[in-house]
């Protein structure tokens, strides 16, 4: 992640959801992507339905009487994380424009 003049990366939503997939590859729970992507309880609950609505996410229990969730990055999040990888080494490759 790039950083700013104080130390602090300055994430886009489209970094972030890339992040929250990658990390549900393997399947995880909610508080261990929480606290792994660095948001709040109302960030994350807002990412994780945007990607399960997108269905690039899937909510699985579990086990049968648990109230525990893992939740595992999908055929469609794989495809997105896969297309964010490409531009972002396509965009890596050239400086930005400078806005002043």
């Amino acid at each position: 992640m790039p950083l700013d003049s104080t130390g602090w990366s300055n994430r886009g939503w489209l970094e972030i959801i890339e992040f929250i997939l990658s990390m549900c590859e393997n399947g995880a729970r909610k508080t261990h992507v929480m606290y792994r992507c660095n948001l709040n309880s109302k960030q994350i609950n807002e990412y994780l339905n945007f990607l399960l609505d997108c269905g690039m996410l899937e909510k699985i229990q579990e086990r049968p009487i648990s109230k525990r969730y893992i939740f595992k990055t999908t055929e469609l999040g794989k495809k997105f994380i896969s297309r964010y990888k490409q531009l972002a080494e396509l965009f890596g490759k050239i400086s930005p424009p400078s806005i002043n």
